[in-house]
């Protein structure tokens, strides 16, 4: 069984990560996060299909200079990718993008074409499950995981298994969280509550044990080149020194935390499944609140939130834009966006404000300079 749609009890193992049903299991949304590149935007624009779009010198309009798959040459014609699930990689002149069921592309990053594999041709057949997650570059290599508890690592010039990868890691759950490299170190979380630290040289351990709990995580951020952000459905995050898989932090959330989260100096923002906002300062171990939780009254918060000059911006699942003094905890101002899909990307920050891609491809402005939000208009999507 290769497709989500007909494993959700073996990839979950477990019935609470199928209540939350963040991923449906049959039709998989995608919450790709948009990638700013100097003027170039490129968006999840439906279905998994990815466009670079040129922003206004506003940066309140875009214009999409491509489409992938396009709906108006032949060979993409078969094309699927149904979803994505991690923001696509910049490199080498091209855009490396993962897709839920069509495989990985390596498109040339001015024309939109693929360089691999061929025109009209996917790689999926060569991957056992789906991506959930998104690419990790490292040396010249591409990594990702799958449904099925396999890591890959195939080379970015070609599409070929990378020297020492030329059989995936197998491990004993779904892989969702994108794998994170640092040096020489590739990290990868797995929905049985492992996080695994492993040599990319020789794909040996490089801590003595994974670090273990009792939730799935289905997220992982690195905060630097020495701490990595761990979020579990256990409701607790953990910050672990990179080096040692070592606890720097241990906080109990309220409610399970599937996000990743906004980094200024030492502290830290997060939010979690039962709408409450968090601030810590990691300065200290283990990491003290900043103050009380904050709240987007009980709506879920997946997406990643920025903070611009002292103000947090958090888009949540209803969708409502919430903004939220960082230096205190106050909700400054709640907007919602009505009939837009839901928001489940992570945000990004750019232009003096927050962008933010909803479930249904629509694009949105968030300034925190007199707390609005509007619609940023991108024309020439090809969907």
């Amino acid at each position: 069984m290769t497709r989500l749609r007909f494993a959700g009890a073996a990839l979950l193992a477990a019935a609470a990560l199928l209540a939350a049903a963040c991923v449906s299991v049959t039709n998989p949304e995608g919450w790709a996060p948009p990638v700013l590149d100097g003027a170039a935007l490129y968006l999840t624009t439906d279905h998994g299909h990815i466009s670079r779009t040129t922003l206004s010198s506003d940066g309140r309009s875009a214009t999409a200079a491509w489409t992938f798959p396009d709906k108006d040459i032949k060979a993409d014609d078969k094309l699927r990718p149904n979803a994505a699930y991690g923001p696509p990689i910049l490199a080498d002149g091209r855009v490396y993008y993962a897709t839920f069921e069509a495989g990985v592309f390596a498109l040339n990053a001015e024309t939109g074409r693929p360089e691999w594999p061929e025109e009209g041709k996917t790689n999926a057949s060569a991957i056992t499950g789906n991506i959930a997650g998104g690419l990790a570059y490292a040396n010249g290599i591409l990594f990702f995981g799958t449904t099925e508890g396999r890591l890959y690592g195939w080379n970015a010039a070609n599409g070929a298994p990378a020297k020492g990868w030329e059989t995936p890691l197998v491990f004993d759950a779904g892989i969702w969280a994108t794998p994170v490299a640092i040096g020489g170190t590739l990290y990868v979380a797995t929905m049985n509550g492992e996080l695994h630290a492993i040599r990319i040289s020789d794909r040996s351990p490089a801590w003595p044990q994974p670090f273990k709990i009792s939730g799935a995580i289905p997220d992982l951020v690195a905060l630097d080149e020495a701490r990595l952000f761990v979020p579990s459905i256990n409701r607790h995050v953990y910050i672990l020194d990179a080096a040692t898989g070592q606890v720097l932090t241990d906080f109990r959330a309220k409610d399970w935390v599937w996000t990743a989260p906004a980094l200024d100096g030492n502290r830290l923002f997060f939010g979690d499944f039962g709408g409450h906002i968090y601030g810590l300062d990691i300065s200290t171990s283990p990491a003290t609140e900043l103050w009380p939780p904050a709240s987007t009254e009980g709506h879920r918060v997946k997406a990643g939130p920025v903070i611009v000059d002292d103000v947090l911006v958090v888009a949540d699942r209803a969708p409502v834009v919430t903004f939220i003094d960082a230096r205190t905890g106050e909700v400054l101002n709640r907007v919602p966006i009505d009939g837009a899909g839901t928001v489940r990307a992570n945000l990004l920050a750019a232009n003096g404000g927050a962008y933010i891609l909803t479930t249904k491809a629509r694009l949105f402005f968030a300034n925190p300079a007199n707390r609005s939000v509007v619609e940023v208009p991108v024309s020439g999507v090809k969907r």
